[in-house]
């Protein structure tokens, strides 16, 4: 079955978008699942719950990193998830899993040039445990040290601020959804990422999607 995935574009990000990226290092980039780059500032809704047989319901974030430089460095993510009301959060950004109880950094990485990769990062719900809550990915960057034999590693002094995310949670009971609240998702128009009207969405990969309450909406389908 298809996962739709809805990416809610905050409109006044995308109109400092410009200079905000330019006050910004910019060796890694967050990535949608197409392979676009999500401009900094964006925020991301995350409606879609998931069984997975391991850990059991868990709300995943759709977004790949990328080192779009070719330069070594030393990385860490910033994840600010102090709104969490119920459940876990396990991230894998760069490469180290690890489980977050509180806000701070995933386990810091010296990456290569190629490095592009899924963070498989996720709100793990407890089941019945509705929420509607907001987190945030910022990608830093870190000094490199070498230790006792030889080998770099990241050091502890962030040199560098990259892009950020907003993620928005909406963890419904399906059962209180009412008919108003679902007109909203009514789309008006789709488009391309150009610009261009499309007369349907996509059935596969990405679009943009202007909705009847008169928000911009980026829809992905796999």
């Amino acid at each position: 079955m298809k996962r739709l995935f809805t990416l809610v574009f905050a409109l006044s990000a995308l109109a400092v978008s410009g200079w905000a990226q330019d006050d910004k290092n910019q060796t890694f980039q967050f990535i949608d699942e197409q392979g676009n780059v999500v401009p900094d500032g964006t925020v991301i809704t995350i409606s879609d719950v998931k069984d997975d047989e391991a850990i059991g319901k868990i709300m995943a974030v759709p977004l790949h990193v990328k080192n779009m430089t070719g330069d070594k460095v030393a990385v860490g993510m910033w994840e600010d998830i102090d709104q969490k009301p119920s459940g876990d959060w396990q991230t894998c950004a760069f490469g180290n899993c690890m489980m977050l109880s509180e806000s701070g950094f995933s386990a810091k990485s010296v990456l290569s040039g190629e490095y592009e990769q899924d963070i498989m990062t996720e709100w793990i719900v407890e089941e019945g445990q509705y929420g509607d809550w907001t987190a945030t990915l910022e990608i830093r960057y870190f000094n490199i040290t070498t230790n006792f034999f030889g080998m770099e590693q990241a050091g502890n002094n962030v040199v560098g601020y990259g892009p950020s995310v907003t993620l928005h949670f909406v963890y419904a009971d399906p059962a209180n959804i009412s008919n108003a609240e679902r007109s909203t998702f009514n789309v008006q128009r789709y488009y391309d990422l150009q610009g261009r009207r499309l007369d349907v969405q996509r059935t596969h990969g990405l679009s943009i999607a202007r909705l009847a309450d008169g928000r911009v909406i980026k829809r992905i389908v796999k």
